[in-house]
């Protein structure tokens, strides 16, 4: 492993530690089929002491991701291994306040030459063929948001419009597709609804939408989606807690 230098930061070094370690994981410098590094070869990495190292362990251990066997080292927990699924999953869903009581319905998939902001946003060349979906979310009963997603065929293809009315599209990558998901990046704004969202949200023409962009890469970095999602300004609530 090679050196890691941590941030000079108000976040104690144990903690980014633990959080350095969680993203190895995510990325596969770490496998969940092996064991840890001894705790000399990561106080080495991290140019900490031996106690700061513990500190970062005995975290991941309180929050049930590592387990300890006496004369072999230090394990992930399958908590751990699942764990990227449930974050991608899990976050996605409550940023886009998808629950139970929230129903998608499908609007159309078509297969489109890539605008040319799309396809640099793609990576792929002008001109290039992708499928692009069109969702609106209700709640109860009433329109909630309205999302333009954009993909390779690649992608989109095995994609079918059932799929999106039961999972969310990045479940749907996951669990259909086999898309292996890396980066997931959201940019939040206010913008002005055009004539098809305000239609799709029964609001007014130039009414204010708090609109969140969305791209999606693989575990290599390589684009798999970009999405943009448009919210009723007044039915939009997002809610973090973070656990130390």
């Amino acid at each position: 492993m090679k050196k890691i230098n941590l941030e000079k930061s108000p976040v104690p070094l144990h903690y980014q530690i633990a959080d350095y370690l969680m993203m190895m994981l995510d990325q596969g410098e770490l496998s969940a089929a092996e064991k840890l590094p001894t705790e000399e070869q990561l106080r080495e990495v991290f140019t900490v002491s031996r106690t700061t190292i513990r500190k970062a362990l005995d975290h991941l251990l309180y929050r049930g991701l590592l387990y300890r066997k006496q004369g072999k080292g230090t394990f992930w927990t399958e908590k751990a291994a699942d764990l990227k699924k449930e974050k991608l999953s899990g976050i996605n869903r409550e940023i886009f306040r998808i629950t139970q009581k929230t129903v998608a319905v499908v609007l159309s998939k078509e297969e489109i030459t890539a605008p040319k902001h799309i396809s640099e946003e793609l990576g792929i060349p002008a001109g290039s063929r992708i499928v692009m979906f069109k969702r609106l979310r209700l709640a109860d009963g009433e329109p909630m948001s309205f999302t333009v997603n954009y993909l390779p065929p690649a992608y989109g293809a095995p994609i079918e419009k059932h799929h999106l009315e039961s999972m969310t599209m990045l479940e749907t990558l996951e669990s259909v597709v086999g898309a292996d998901l890396g980066i997931i990046k959201h940019e939040v704004e206010i913008t002005r609804a055009n004539q098809e969202i305000a239609g799709a949200l029964k609001i007014n023409n130039l009414d204010p939408v708090l609109t969140v962009k969305t791209s999606v890469s693989d575990s290599s970095g390589g684009p798999i989606e970009v999405v943009w999602t448009h919210f009723v300004e007044n039915k939009y609530k997002f809610r973090v807690v973070l656990d130390k």
